[in-house]
């Protein structure tokens, strides 16, 4: 299993709510994918239910969930296998 440590990846918003992150998410990205509880983005998987993950050309933007700390918004740059992945899973 990985880690999210193991990705590079930009904090956009800390402590959020849920509404609040699919608000950032939305906001900046050209698709939002919901995914289910479990999903893995390059191993990590994502806690929570109909999870927020939006593209906009390579950047990805996700909601990720740290038990003890709350939601994070993340980015992730140079993510063209992930945007990949999701069109192929989703196919929006």
């Amino acid at each position: 299993m990985a880690c999210i440590n193991d990705i590079p990846f930009e904090i956009l918003i800390k402590g959020a709510t849920p509404s609040q992150s699919e608000k950032l998410i939305q906001e900046k990205s050209d698709t939002v994918y919901h995914v289910p509880g479990g999903y893995r983005l390059r191993g990590v998987a994502l806690m929570g239910d109909n999870i927020p993950v939006g593209v906009k050309g390579d950047e990805v933007f996700f909601q990720f969930i740290k038990p003890c700390f709350g939601i994070f918004v993340l980015r992730v740059a140079d993510a063209a296998d992930i945007a990949e992945q999701l069109k192929k899973d989703f196919k929006k």
